[in-house]
């Protein structure tokens, strides 16, 4: 299986990229690929202001895909800007009948309503968005001693797990 991660946090140090490298971390193994795409890193401009490398790398690996998992951290209980700019330069071409994972990070409480405006945008692309979905909060995490957050919670760890076991079984089935 090749997977698409896209994490779509603006900041290079983020708990959403923790969860996206989680994800990969329980997913990887030689029979699957995955990328992640870190926004905080790849230049992507606002959609109708051209394009550049990182934008057909990114169209290219999504076309390369199998299926995806979609990451975002709660901004006033909705998704990323950064996010939105990104599937706005993808098309149904890239997610027509591919499974999608999402999750998401909160800074306070638990809250899945970016999940759930993304699963419209992902209805709008023609992707099948499974029902298991990762909502984090910050008391999932803690900080090592140079100040980076990591995931602790282990009910988390195990919700990733059936996630990645739900994808895995319907990217075979439309395959």
């Amino acid at each position: 299986m090749n997977l698409l991660i896209i994490e779509g946090s603006p900041f290079p140090v983020s708990k959403t990229e923790v969860i996206a490298e989680e994800i990969k971390s329980q997913i990887e193994q030689p029979e699957h690929k995955v990328d992640i795409v870190k926004l905080s890193e790849w230049d992507i401009p606002i959609l109708g202001s051209g394009k550049t490398e990182d934008v057909e790398k990114l169209k290219r690996l999504a076309e390369e895909a199998d299926a995806f998992i979609i990451g975002t951290p709660n901004y006033h209980t909705s998704f990323s800007g950064a996010l939105k700019n990104v599937l706005d330069h993808l098309s149904t071409d890239e997610f027509e009948m591919k499974p999608v994972g999402l999750f998401c990070v909160s800074g306070g409480m638990r809250n899945t309503d970016p999940l759930t405006q993304l699963r419209l945008v992902m209805r709008g692309l023609h992707g099948l968005t499974i029902p298991t979905q990762i909502s984090a909060a910050d008391a999932d995490f803690e900080k090592d001693e140079s100040g980076h957050p990591y995931l602790y919670n282990q009910g988390v760890k195990q919700r990733i797990s059936v996630m990645i076991d739900s994808l895995t079984e319907l990217v075979y089935k439309v395959k």
